[in-house]
């Protein structure tokens, strides 16, 4: 008898607490690479999350601040700023070439230091490019 009440338990904690209905998701287009089968941001709740941003201009520097550019306006057409970025994840194809100039660059446009885990790969979707970045931002003022 205990079995099936804790399975009637779980059951019904699952389907509370499962992800949001795709209703109750918005999502934010931005120009996106031709033939781009995504979404630039999805935000659900007070939450944001983008698809990884990749830029291919000429030097690292440049890349790196194309890159925060871009999110930071995907952040704003979304509610939120690069002030409110709570997460990122960014995914290196040579990483220690070139990550004293993200950590430099990253810190031009961060003013807070978001959690950041990054990541060495052997390549990414745009051969030229030399970082990806996914970011997880807050949206400022929400649940107040």
């Amino acid at each position: 008898m205990w079995k099936m009440i804790v399975a009637v338990a779980v059951f019904t904690l699952v389907g509370t607490v499962g992800p949001p209905s795709v209703a109750a998701q918005v999502r934010f287009p931005d120009p996106t690479p031709s033939g781009a089968f995504y979404s630039d941001a999805v935000r659900v709740d007070n939450l944001i999350f983008l698809s990884g941003v990749v830029s291919v201009a000429d030097t690292p520097a440049e890349q790196f601040r194309q890159i925060f550019g871009r999110i930071g306006r995907i952040l704003e057409s979304a509610g939120s700023s690069l002030d409110q970025i709570v997460d990122m994840t960014t995914y290196h194809v040579d990483m220690h070439a070139h990550i004293n100039d993200f950590i430099a660059v990253k810190s031009e446009f961060l003013p807070n230091e978001p959690t950041w885990t990054a990541v060495g790969v052997t390549e990414l979707y745009m051969s030229d490019a030399l970082v990806e970045v996914k970011v997880i931002a807050a949206v400022e003022g929400a649940g107040d």
